[in-house]
């Protein structure tokens, strides 16, 4: 399993921001998911309404994990679009 923890950019992952997140994450064989540990908070990275539902504030570390064939390009990759969306 690879995992990466960030601070998210924006404000949580409104509607737009989680379609775009979620049909990137489909792109990977591995589970992808996004954790909020301080609320103990796991989400689908391929789930618009799981994403959206985590209601994660701009600034709270997130973590992104993900376990397959393809889990560091993943994990990479994923974490960037997060780091460079900008809606």
């Amino acid at each position: 399993m690879k995992k990466k923890q960030m601070e998210m950019k924006t404000n949580g992952f409104p509607v737009i921001q989680a379609k775009l997140f979620a049909h990137k994450a489909a792109e990977y064989e591995s589970e992808v998911r996004v954790v909020w540990e301080e609320k103990n908070i796991i989400s689908d990275g391929k789930s618009i309404l799981g994403l959206m539902a985590m209601e994660v504030k701009q600034g709270t570390r997130i973590l992104l994990t993900a376990e397959g064939t393809d889990e560091q390009r993943a994990v990479e990759e994923l974490v960037n679009w997060l780091e460079t969306y900008r809606g």
